[in-house]
C-alpha cells in the first residue's frame, strides 16, 4: 500500500502528523505503530497482510480489523467512551493517543496509590456506560483501556458485533475485564474492587445476578484450571480463572480469615 497522505484526515490534525502518516504508510504494514508529529501523537493500525497459513492460525484478521473501525465509529457516535478516529483509509485508520494502558498502571508498583485506583475505577464505569446504551464490548482487557488522568478510553474493538446486546454478553464482559487484572495482580488487589464498584454504580439492573450466575456455571473450568496449573505453574492466564470465579462467588457474603 502507498498513499502520499492519509485520506478522511480530521481538518485540525497538523500537517507535520499527516505527513508523518504518509510516510508510514509507505512503508512496511505493521498491524500497530505509534506516530508523532507536530505536537501530537496516533496509533496507527493497518489491516494485516497474511499467507493462507497465518490466516488458517490466526483467523479472519480482516474482519476484527473492520470491527475494531465500526466499534470505534459507532460507540463514539453514542457518546461512549472510545478512542477517536482521526485519520482512515480502505486499509488503515489513525486514532489519538488517549494516554496509558491501565494495564502499565497495574504492573508497575510505583504507580500504586489513588490515581490507580481512580483508573482502575473508571474502567469499570466505561463498562458500565457501554452496558447502559445497550452494547457489548467483546473483550474488554484491562490493557485496552487507556487512562489520561481524568477519564478512561477503550482502545480496541475487535470483537465488537453492532447490535443490541443481550445481558449475557454483558455478563461475559464483566468477568473478562476482572480476569484480565487478576492476570496481573495474581491475587485480590484494591484496583479490581474499584473496577467492579465502578461498573456496579452505572450497570443496569439484573445484569450482575448473570454475571454471578455464568460465574457459578464456569466453575468447573476453575477447578480444572487448578490441575493444569501444577504442570504450568507459571501460567498467568489459567491462573485468574480460578482467582475470578472465587471473587465474583465471595461477592456479597464474607469471606472466612485463613
Amino acid at each position: 500500500m502507498s498513499l502520499e497522505r492519509p485520506i478522511h484526515a480530521d481538518p485540525d490534525l497538523p500537517a507535520a502528523l499527516q505527513a508523518a502518516l504518509a510516510v508510514a504508510l509507505q512503508g512496511p504494514p505493521q498491524r500497530v505503530q505509534r506516530v508523532a508529529a507536530g505536537g501530537r501523537a496516533v496509533w496507527l493500525k493497518q489491516a494485516e497482510q497474511l499467507s493462507l497459513r497465518w490466516r488458517l492460525q490466526k483467523g479472519d484478521t480482516r474482519r476484527a480489523f473492520e470491527a475494531d473501525r465500526e466499534g470505534l465509529h459507532v460507540l463514539e457516535a453514542l457518546g461512549l467512551p472510545v478512542a477517536h478516529v482521526v485519520a482512515e483509509g480502505p486499509d488503515f485508520f489513525a486514532t489519538e493517543e488517549v494516554g496509558v494502558q491501565i494495564a502499565h498502571l497495574l504492573r508497575n508498583a510505583e504507580f500504586a496509590g489513588p490515581d490507580r485506583i481512580a483508573a482502575a475505577r473508571a474502567a469499570g464505569a466505561g463498562l458500565a456506560a457501554l452496558h447502559r446504551a445497550g452494547v457489548a464490548h467483546g473483550r474488554p482487557s484491562i490493557r485496552d483501556i487507556c487512562w489520561d488522568g481524568q477519564a478512561a478510553r477503550f482502545i480496541d474493538l475487535e470483537r465488537f458485533r453492532n447490535g443490541r446486546a443481550g445481558q449475557g454478553a454483558m455478563a461475559l464482559d464483566v468477568l473478562i475485564l476482572l480476569h484480565s487484572m487478576f492476570a496481573i495482580t495474581r491475587g485480590p488487589a484494591p484496583e479490581i474492587d474499584a473496577a467492579l464498584a465502578g461498573w456496579q454504580d452505572g450497570a443496569p439492573g439484573g445484569i450482575w445476578t448473570m454475571v454471578q450466575a455464568r460465574a457459578a456455571r464456569f466453575a468447573w473450568l476453575g477447578a480444572l484450571a487448578r490441575q493444569v496449573l501444577r504442570l504450568r505453574p507459571g501460567s498467568k492466564e489459567l491462573g485468574a480463572l480460578p482467582l475470578t470465579l472465587d471473587f465474583v462467588a465471595a461477592q456479597g457474603r464474607d469471606i472466612p480469615a485463613p
